[in-house]
């Protein structure tokens, strides 16, 4: 994940701080990082910086929920990584539904 500098974008989409989502994800014990999906599909892009692993998604301007990407340890049960990254983003996307995929596993 890029760190936001002195001088740097907040990444606050419509209410959203997505470094404070990305460091939560990041926090779970069964998440071995952030993954940048297909192509670098998977992040949010600010004016100067990108935060991959996290896209809030849009409709009209407003976010209607979140797609995920991480990476697994080998051996982890995966609907786990997924519940416990649900559970890490809940109080921070009161509400918003969390598509997660681990994308890869190492």
């Amino acid at each position: 994940m890029s760190s936001p500098g002195p001088h740097s974008t907040p990444a606050v989409i419509d209410g959203l701080d997505v470094d404070r989502i990305a460091a939560a994800v990041q926090a779970c014990p069964l998440v071995a990082g952030l993954h940048p999906g297909a192509h670098g599909a998977v992040a949010t892009l600010l004016p100067g910086r990108r935060v991959p692993g996290i896209r809030v998604l849009e409709v009209d301007g407003r976010a209607v929920g979140l797609e995920i990407a991480v990476t697994a340890p080998y051996g982890a049960v995966l609907d786990r990584v997924g519940e416990q990254v649900r559970a890490a983003v809940a109080a921070l996307a009161p509400g918003l539904p969390a598509d997660v995929t681990v994308a890869d596993v190492i």
